[in-house]
This record gives C-alpha cells, sequence and structure tokens, in this order.
C-alpha cells in the first residue's frame, strides 16, 4: 500500500535529513540559543478567559528566564502582566507550586512582610511604613512585563529592548482564528521537568507517527488502514512558524466509555469530529477530511494544537542545557451542561497517561545522544518539523557572529 503524500507548501530543498548532535549538547550552543533565539522572541503565556473577570489571576513561571510573572486582571477590566517579585526583598508574591497558581482577589500579599500589591501592580501596604527612610510607593509597583494580546491569547516579550509586534512576529498566522480560542476554557494542566535537552524534548512531538508505537496502548486507534504511519495531508511552512494538518482515522471509535462520555458532550480529543462549521479559516484551512487538528508550531518551543471542540498547547522550557519544563494547558469549548464536563474530565484522565508515555520517552532519548554512541539523527520528510527548527536556529546563530 502506498501511503498519502504530503503536500509541503514552502521552501524545503535547503533542510537536513542529517542532524548533527554533539553541538547540540554543548553549553556554549545553549548558551546562544538563549541569547539569540530565545530572548527576542514572544511566548504564549495563557488565554484571557484564564482571567475572566475583574480580581481572576493566574502565575506562571518561567524558568528559562528564570522568572515568574503574575497575570491579573484589574478593576477596571485591563489584563496586566508583572514579575511575581515583591519590590522589597525579592520574594514571590503569589506563591506557585509546580511552576502555577491561580484564583481570584483584589490584591496581592507577600507573605513574608505583609507588602500588598492592587490587582493593577500598584504598591498600597507597607507595615511599618514610617520605619522606611527612602521610600516612594509610587515608584514601587510590580515590575511590569512587556505584553500583547492576540486572538484572546496572552503574550509575553522577556527580551531587552524593543520587540517586534507581536503580529509581525506571528507572521503569515496572525489572521485566520477570528474568535476561536475566545470560546475555549481551560480544562486541565500537565506540567513537568524533565532530563532531557529542550529541543531533542520539542523533537519528540514533531510528527504523527510515534504515536502508533509509543501510544499503541492508551491510542490504539489514532491510525487508520489507510494512513497507517499517520502522514500529514498538508504542511505550511512560513518564514519562522508552521501549520501542519493531522489527519483522523475515519474508522475510529474508542472505548465504550469515551463513546458513553462523549455521547452525552462534545466530542474531545482524541475522538473524530466531523462537522467543521464552527471552525474559523485558519484551522483545517483546506477543509480536508478525515480531519483530527492542526498543529501551530510556533518558533522556537511551542505547538498548539487546534480541534474543533478543543486545544492543546504545548510549551517546552529550558532550564539548562540537559533540562527542561513540558508544560501542557489543555482547553475544550466552554461547557453548556453536565454532559460536557464529563466528556472534559474523560479527556484530561487520558491526556495525563499519555503524558507520561511521552515523558519516558524523552529522558531515553536524551540519555541515548548523550551517550556518543550516534554522532546523526536521521529524518525523514514527515520530520520536517524539526529540519525547519534546527535550520532556523543555525540561520540565527550564524546571523549572530
Amino acid at each position: 500500500m502506498n501511503e498519502p503524500q504530503t503536500k509541503f507548501m514552502g521552501e524545503i530543498k535547503r533542510l537536513k535529513d542529517v542532524i548533527s548532535v554533539e553541538d547540540k549538547l554543548s553549553q556554549s550552543y545553549h548558551d546562544a540559543v538563549i541569547e539569540k533565539v530565545f530572548k527576542p522572541s514572544w511566548f504564549l503565556l495563557g488565554n484571557l478567559n484564564d482571567v475572566p473577570e475583574p480580581g481572576s489571576f493566574f502565575v506562571y513561571d518561567v524558568p528559562t528566564f528564570r522568572t515568574s510573572v503574575l497575570v491579573s486582571r484589574d478593576r477596571e477590566g485591563q489584563v496586566r502582566a508583572f514579575h511575581n517579585v515583591c519590590r522589597h526583598r525579592g520574594k514571590k508574591v503569589v506563591t506557585t507550586h509546580c511552576g502555577w497558581a491561580q484564583g481570584k482577589s483584589p490584591r496581592h500579599t507577600c507573605w513574608f512582610h505583609g507588602w500588598t500589591y492592587g490587582s493593577d501592580g500598584r504598591l498600597i501596604v507597607v507595615p511599618d511604613e514610617r520605619a522606611f527612610v527612602n521610600l516612594d510607593k509610587e515608584q514601587l509597583g510590580l515590575v511590569p512585563v512587556r505584553t500583547e494580546i492576540w486572538s484572546g491569547l496572552i503574550f509575553a516579550y522577556f527580551g531587552e529592548g524593543e520587540p517586534v509586534p507581536l503580529r509581525d512576529w506571528l507572521g503569515e498566522l496572525a489572521n485566520g482564528f477570528e474568535d476561536y480560542y475566545s470560546g475555549m476554557e481551560k480544562i486541565g494542566t500537565v506540567a513537568a521537568d524533565v532530563d532531557a535537552n529542550w529541543n531533542f524534548a520539542m523533537d519528540g512531538f514533531s510528527e504523527g507517527y510515534h504515536t502508533v508505537f509509543l501510544h499503541r496502548n492508551t491510542q490504539p486507534e489514532l491510525a487508520g488502514k489507510d494512513n497507517p504511519m499517520r502522514h500529514a495531508p498538508i504542511i505550511d511552512l512560513y518564514e519562522k512558524h508552521i501549520r501542519q494538518s493531522g489527519v483522523a482515522n475515519p474508522d475510529y471509535r474508542g472505548p465504550p466509555a469515551e463513546r458513553l462520555l462523549y455521547g452525552h458532550g462534545r466530542k474531545l480529543s482524541p475522538a473524530v469530529e466531523t462537522d467543521y462549521s464552527s471552525l474559523p479559516e485558519g484551522v483545517n484551512r483546506t477543509r480536508h477530511a478525515p480531519w483530527f487538528f492542526d498543529v501551530v508550531w510556533w518558533f522556537p518551543n511551542m505547538a498548539i494544537l487546534n480541534g474543533v471542540n478543543w486545544v492543546s498547547v504545548l510549551t517546552i522550557w529550558p532550564i539548562d542545557k540537559d533540562r527542561s519544563r513540558l508544560v501542557t494547558d489543555h482547553y475544550a469549548r466552554t461547557a453548556r451542561h453536565a454532559g460536557d464536563r464529563l466528556a472534559q474530565a474523560y479527556m484530561r484522565g487520558l491526556i495525563v497517561s499519555v503524558t507520561r508515555e511521552d515523558l519516558g520517552a524523552l529522558e531515553e532519548v536524551q540519555a541515548g545522544l548523550a551517550s556518543g554512541a550516534i554522532e546523526n539523527m536521521y529524518v525523514s520528510r514527515q520530520e520536517v518539523v524539526l529540519q525547519k527548527r534546527y535550520a532556523l536556529i543555525n540561520d540565527l546563530l550564524e546571523a549572530a557572529r
């Protein structure tokens, strides 16, 4: 049987199918990538629906930049972001667990010495204020983090100087997603620190056919008989980013529990939804069928999976050259009733099991490559996402020399 052929939209001729290993493991390469690739980039932190009303907030620890970001909606409804660092002596104002916190409060108190800030970042309470000689509360609000909003999503910039405007950074993918993400609510987050280089960790999610083998027990029906290696029908390669369409198994049924729960709620991953009428033009742009989801790869370290009724965001943050933090945030269309809530709970539980399989594989890949046993990785056209990422990184590092 001949596998379906992928249609590549964009330049692929210069991409290498042999990827060297040793340089990716070096400290000098890691440091250069953080400086020349990560610092000039925008990063997705969350959805406006994560802070739905005045006083709502979340905190996101970003290990790559050794900072913690407090995102809040103030009394006027404006969404703001700040370094989650008290101006007194530097403690986190809001304590995080597993790199995350969420809640609702009109003010945030650092429980080291009681300094308190409003949802707009202003310093409003300093205990024993008269004991301070040179204290100007007006100048000691939380330090802002530069953010921009696009299509209901909150992006942050951590570099120095003036960034490229977010829409310019998104490039060809800046349009076609209107009102899509604003209809989603968060249903869960999975986060874990893994003993793996961030590049190799990203590689682990860069194609579909690993799912046929790695996830054979948790998701055994993803591949159809006419496309057993899950070749993508179309891959759009842009200047920085990629949009990759994922094929569905037209014969997918799922286990009995899944059929029962999704029968009383919206079909979420990994079920196959065939009604595309709610999708904007930027999602499944060719209206390919059978279709599962698109993956938008935002360079350098993010992927957003766009389905009919659900969205998953993967971000892999470098901690050091041999360690990374994997964060997956999962969303579904806002629940209408209890049936939708049960469907969301099922998807959430399945994701945990699937992610555990991924984490184990990532650490074994790191150990194998770090052993020095092989000099190169040999990749196929179905792995064009990682080919493109390595080529872009090389271009940026060469330009900086």
